[in-house]
């Protein structure tokens, strides 16, 4: 992959671009201090201040009077410190541009402990959108064409209901066009009904920060990742961390010596595949039962659930993600089997990640990728949303009724939006026909894997797909009191809200925040107009 280099030590930025014709990632490190490894000396102050009684003043006086080079020294006692700790203790801030939607929503998705924020879909212009093409070693051309035809669809269908829904919105809610706030109000809502049709293959960027040894992991894992553009955008990051001197320029990369360990960590799709071959004989798809209820009704809570059940009903989702869960008590042969292949597999430098979480209170259901996107951001949550995972059985993903594949916003099923309602559910449906024929063609065409990564850059917005999310008491009120609130998007609010309730209806204990919070009413002028 060719780059360009580029740094701007006025403005403390160094930047690198791929040159590719299909797509146009960047990657950008905020530096603290261009003129030296400010997070290296950082880093190596922390592990001296380990190991000695004195005051990190005196041990920071002790190395810049003697004018040490602390980057120097730090990688001398790298192994002695061990990598984990020290690299946890350097912060690196980095911007990634021109990613698709859903790596945005990948890279959240893996790592817990970033602080990051992702641009709004409310402040992009679209109307000339950019999206991921596929690479130039695809010479069909019908099979680029229909591609890109099937994301411009989505795109005409945004823009042609953009205004109808506009002014669908403020003639029910009684919107008062000279008050800037509730404009402002109606602004919000109109995008955020509409963003439905947005496909995940839309470009996006997004602002990370996370310590050198975060950073090394995550080089790692998009190394080893089903996604081509996320290899590429693996490579853009490692060279940027650490290269030491990029064309001569005077960049400073701020701890490339400990960005280590990068090279790509398959252990995850590895053990997965092994796994999901055992179950495979277990869990078949006739028991891949999509019940007749609405699929936003099969909202399941689970109150101190097994670990190991858990992991197993990851799996099962893997491979069947429609499915009901299946009792596992009679395959205690076969989770032995599974835990040898993941202690085979798996080790302190070679984590399971979100297949191996859970937590206290489970919380199963079906969302929109919008929701999952706004929710995916509240770090104590731990959660396994299988469409993110690189071993998803797309097929049975898609093999519903195309009417069943998608949601659309809480405010068009209130009965006066019923013929709006209906030409949104006529335009997803029409696309998610042809989105499924494309994923079989491409099959056959480019192979498995990239057919599965530009078919789900084909999915909308819209798409309704499981989830499960897990946290303690305090992480799930934390979670339920912040989203069900007036002023966010109306189907997160409605979802949290939903899980309260829920909840009260498991335990008593969620009785008195159920009487506190507010019902959310998409039918609610208050609540519309109110973005506090």
């Amino acid at each position: 992959m060719k780059t360009r280099f580029s740094f701007y030590p006025d403005l403390h930025i160094a930047s690198l671009e791929a040159e590719a014709p299909h797509h146009q990632l960047k990657a950008h490190t905020l530096l603290q201090d261009p003129t030296q490894k400010q997070p290296s000396i950082n880093a190596f102050l922390g592990a001296r201040y380990s190991r000695s009684a004195d005051s990190v003043v005196d041990i920071a006086k002790e190395v810049m009077n003697k004018g040490q080079d602390a980057a120097k020294r730090l990688e001398s006692i790298f192994y002695g410190y061990g990598h984990k700790s020290v690299g946890d203790m350097a912060d690196l801030f980095l911007c990634l541009e021109n990613v698709p939607m859903i790596t945005a929503m990948r890279l959240f998705n893996q790592n817990p402990v970033l602080a990051g924020q992702e641009r709004s879909t409310r402040f992009q212009n679209f109307e000339k959108p950019e999206f991921i093409k596929l690479p130039s070693s695809v010479k069909n051309s019908k099979l680029k064409a229909e591609y890109e035809a099937i994301i411009h669809t989505h795109m005409k269908n945004y823009q042609d209901l953009l205004e109808p829904t506009r002014i669908a919105l403020a003639q029910h809610f009684q919107i008062d066009e000279n008050d800037k706030g509730q404009v402002g109000a109606l602004t919000a809502r109109t995008f955020d009904t509409v963003r439905y049709f947005l496909p995940m293959g839309l470009q996006t960027s997004l602002g990370f920060v996370m310590s050198a040894r975060s950073w090394s992991d995550l080089i790692s894992q998009l190394g080893a990742s089903r996604y081509s553009i996320e290899q590429e955008l693996g490579q853009l990051v490692h060279e940027l961390l650490s290269t030491p001197d990029h064309s001569g320029s005077g960049y400073i990369p701020e701890a490339d010596g400990l960005i280590r360990h990068t090279d790509s960590n398959y252990s995850r799709r590895e053990s997965t595949q092994a796994v999901l071959k055992e179950l495979s004989k277990e869990f078949t798809q006739e028991e891949n039962i999509l019940v007749s209820r609405k699929l936003d009704k099969n909202l399941q809570v689970k109150l101190g659930g097994n670990p190991t059940e858990n992991l197993l009903r990851h799996y099962e989702l893997l491979l069947h993600p429609l499915a009901a869960a299946k009792k596992i008590k009679s395959l205690q042969s076969t989770v032995t089997k599974i835990g040898e292949i993941i202690f085979d597999k798996h080790n302190q430098h070679r984590q399971l990640g979100q297949l191996g979480q859970s937590g206290a209170i489970s919380l199963e259901g079906f969302a929109d990728f919008g929701v999952l996107k706004d929710l995916n951001r509240h770090r104590s949550l731990e959660r396994f949303v299988p469409i993110w995972n690189d071993n998803l059985n797309l097929e049975e993903e898609l093999d519903r009724e195309n009417t069943r594949c998608f949601f659309v916003c809480n405010y068009l099923h209130l009965p006066e939006f019923s013929g709006l309602k209906k030409e949104y559910e006529k335009r997803l449906a029409a696309t998610y026909e042809r989105i499924r024929a494309w994923h079989k063609a491409a099959v056959a065409e480019i192979g498995a894997d990239l057919a599965h990564e530009y078919t789900t850059y084909l999915l909308p917005h819209a798409h309704a797909t499981r989830y499960r999310f897990y946290g303690s008491i305090d992480d799930l009120q934390y979670t339920i009191n912040l989203r069900s609130r007036n002023g966010g998007h109306i189907a997160y609010r409605s979802l949290a809200y939903s899980w309260l309730k829920k909840l009260a209806q498991a335990d008593s204990f969620w009785i008195s925040l159920l009487s506190k919070i507010p019902a959310v009413d998409p039918g609610s002028r208050e609540q519309f107009i109110d973005r506090s």
